[in-house]
């Protein structure tokens, strides 16, 4: 699949849920996430590591989703109960549509591979854009596997498994992405990332048409839902 049939499928799900302000939309959109984020678990369980792997993503795509409800529904909850007489009911719908929105966008934002979002979009923006871009997008996996890699270390030199020690990991990790970054930008300058012209990619991401089409369509939703409710 394209990379960006699924964000595209991801942003247009967004729009919706916050277009229509509807509960029943809200509620179909929830149920939609968690039923792929589950599906693609059970469906790729047994296809390999690698495929299990990235179907552990979708679920904690939805974990992150549902976490991050569960301050905005606080927050709504402070807001409108106390000076509201339907304020439950108004708390409610807010936290309903904010986890609709983030386990929707955040699960089909999980099927995106890096690689080949960054592959396919230098055809379509300039080169310095998808070089910024990836290096935003890489950032948190890197720092987690430096923080991992740092941990190990004060492991194997006894260091206790405690607040302060990890706080002491804080600056080695700061300064090794910082160092990295250095690193990763000097091989880019003599590929001439900046420079104008055509350019060529050795590996193309496959583009069906049919995925062309479709996503086409996936944007019309959007837009649809949008003069049915000005309407």
């Amino acid at each position: 699949m394209n990379p960006l049939t699924p964000l595209t499928a991801a942003v247009c799900a967004v729009v919706v849920v916050m277009i229509a302000h509807d509960t029943v939309v809200s509620a179909v959109m929830l149920t939609f996430a968690v039923v792929t984020a589950v599906l693609s678990a059970v469906l790729s369980g047994g296809a390999g590591r690698s495929t299990g792997r990235r179907s552990s993503r979708q679920l904690r795509a939805l974990g992150a989703s549902l976490l991050l409800t569960v301050p905005a529904t606080v927050s709504y909850a402070l807001i409108y109960v106390p000076f509201s007489a339907e304020g439950w009911t108004t708390a409610g719908g807010l936290s309903l549509r904010f986890a609709a929105m983030t386990a929707s966008g955040l699960v089909l934002l999980s099927f995106v591979d890096v690689d080949d979002l960054m592959c396919s979009l230098q055809l379509r923006v300039p080169a310095p854009l998808v070089y910024m871009v990836g290096s935003v997008v890489r950032l948190l996996p890197m720092a987690r596997r430096r923080w991992s890699t740092i941990r190990e270390v004060q492991r194997s030199r006894g260091v206790p498994d405690t607040w302060r020690a990890r706080a002491s990991c804080v600056l080695p990790l700061v300064v090794g992405l910082v160092v990295e970054a250095g690193h990763r930008s000097r091989p880019l300058q003599r590929t001439g990332i900046g420079d104008p012209g055509p350019r060529t990619l050795l590996d193309p991401v496959d583009d069906p048409w049919q995925e062309r089409v479709g996503r086409r369509l996936l944007v019309l939703v959007p837009v649809f839902v949008a003069v049915t409710v000005l309407w």
